[in-house]
């Protein structure tokens, strides 16, 4: 009954809050927080148990009806965000962290509440905090606090998760029945949770790495002489004349610099593989087969093309006049 109760009721709370959202991107996250305020909440009278017991789980109070009412509810989640998943946020579900994620959890519920164990289900329901804080930020983007998610995740995910995991194989006999299927849960789920938080981390590095302040550059870039080939001079990039708009300038200052950096990074890769010189080599075997072929008066001799020349004599000429100079005239070449 706690089941379809919540099943029902996250269907209808996902439809009154869609239309909210403008993304698929957030409508995928709405039961998510949901889910994830109600565990968080119906979670800390157990950690409080846990925490004033100083992480004695002897002492923490066994399942109750209300344990299992919530770990229902988490379990009625899972469907109905797969089932949301499919009709209107197809794309944003995948493999890891939507079907496998929530199939396993679905068993894993199963298996504590027909155990008795539920209310170590509602104590490890704290994890959730860290995933409250990411829907929150998925709604609305003014909220997003990277620390704060960091620590909570760390805080739940990591070090809780590990001495929840210890105390639950040390104290088996008293808390599971000498069962050790909880700390081998919690220790197969751990190698995700290490997971998900070393992508954190990076996501940290890559973030402070790209809003660390760049070095000036020109807006008149000159590709430095040392970084050419030899005997190649180097090319400036003139700036965009003063004239043009701020924008226009701002934005052919950009591809200045862009196209300046493609060139030189093409000149730099043309040196490493010796273009340059397989180029020179090229020229010059080039110029060895030419030389080597007869030149080209001599090939026109050789057919009769040649420009043949005649000498006229003064004493031919019409004006009868004598002179000790002569005149040469070109004959066209013969068709035979």
């Amino acid at each position: 009954m706690a089941f379809l109760s919540s099943f029902l009721v996250l269907i209808a709370l996902y439809y009154i809050l869609s239309h909210r959202c403008t993304t698929a991107k957030q409508r995928s996250w709405i039961l998510t927080t949901i889910s994830s305020a109600v565990m968080s909440l119906c979670s800390l009278p157990m950690f409080l148990e846990y925490t004033r017991a100083r992480g004695d789980l002897i002492k923490v109070p066994a399942s109750t009806p209300w344990t299992d009412g919530v770990s229902r509810f988490f379990q009625a989640y899972l469907i109905a965000d797969l089932t949301m998943g499919v009709l209107h946020y197809r794309s944003k579900v995948n493999l890891l962290t939507g079907w496998v994620h929530h199939s396993i959890y679905v068993f894993i519920i199963e298996y504590a509440v027909r155990m008795n164990w539920s209310h170590i289900f509602c104590l490890c329901a704290i994890m959730e905090v860290p995933t409250f804080v990411l829907a929150v930020a998925s709604l609305d983007a003014r909220l997003r606090s990277d620390v704060l998610f960091a620590v909570s995740f760390f805080t739940t995910r990591i070090a809780l998760h590990v001495a929840l995991g210890v105390s639950l194989a040390l104290n088996r006999q008293d808390v599971t029945d000498g069962s050790l299927g909880p700390s081998v849960i919690m220790a197969c789920i751990f190698p995700l949770h290490a997971f998900w938080f070393a992508g954190c981390l990076k996501g940290f590095f890559k973030r402070a790495k790209s809003q660390s302040p760049s070095p000036a550059v020109s807006h008149d870039p000159v590709i430095r002489p040392a970084s050419l080939p030899p005997g190649r001079p180097s090319t400036p990039i003139p700036s965009a004349p003063g004239s043009y708009p701020a924008m226009y300038m701002a934005r052919s200052s950009i591809l200045s610099r862009r196209r300046s950096s493609l060139r030189l990074a093409m000149r730099t890769r043309w040196d490493q593989l010796g273009l340059w010189k397989a180029g020179g080599r090229l020229n010059e075997m080039q110029r060895r087969v030419r030389a080597a072929f007869p030149a080209r008066e001599s090939v026109y001799e050789y057919v009769g093309l040649e420009s043949r020349r005649r000498i006229i004599r003064p004493d031919t000429m019409g004006d009868g006049l004598m002179d000790d100079s002569f005149v040469i005239g070109d004959v066209q070449p013969s068709r035979s």
